[in-house]
């Protein structure tokens, strides 16, 4: 399918499908759902489990959607991740410990086997179907902005 999206002349259409498929791929990870429960049980329920469902799966669709623009265009991947790492790391002076801990928890389970393999497959094919593309490299960048989404959104 990847590979199909990215040998159209609009193969910018491979971003809103990264979307959605970021976000279903999320929701259907058990490994976010066991995070989830767990933060509602510690937190007394004052972070419930769906509100942080839907925005890791926010999250992971947006960055997705960033990681499919970033392979149908061709942009760097430090451009995106140095960036983002950086004001993670500052976000952190300004947090509580506890959801630095969550947030970097989320970012670990976000890249779990159903997005792994759902996402990884997407971003390989549609590079490639992109012609100047190198699937080994386009899907290392894609794990590493799907594990960054989490952190930033928390």
């Amino acid at each position: 399918m990847g590979e199909q999206l990215g040998k159209l002349d609009n193969n910018w259409l491979a971003i809103p499908v990264g979307i959605i498929l970021g976000f279903v791929a999320t929701i259907a990870e058990p490994a976010v759902r066991i995070l989830n429960y767990e933060v509602e049980k510690v937190s007394g329920g004052y972070v419930p489990q769906r509100v942080m469902l839907l925005t890791i799966s926010i999250g992971v669709a947006i960055s997705v959607g960033v990681a499919m623009a970033r392979v149908v265009y061709g942009i760097p991947l430090l451009y995106i991740l140095f960036p983002g790492y950086l004001l993670a790391l500052a976000l952190i002076r300004y947090s509580s410990q506890t959801f630095v801990a969550v947030a970097f928890d989320s970012g670990g389970v976000a890249t779990g086997p159903m997005t792994v393999t759902f996402i990884m497959a997407m971003a390989v094919g549609v590079a490639a179907g992109t012609e100047g593309r190198n699937p080994m490299i386009e899907g290392f960048g894609m794990i590493s902005l799907v594990a960054l989404a989490p952190i930033l959104r928390f």
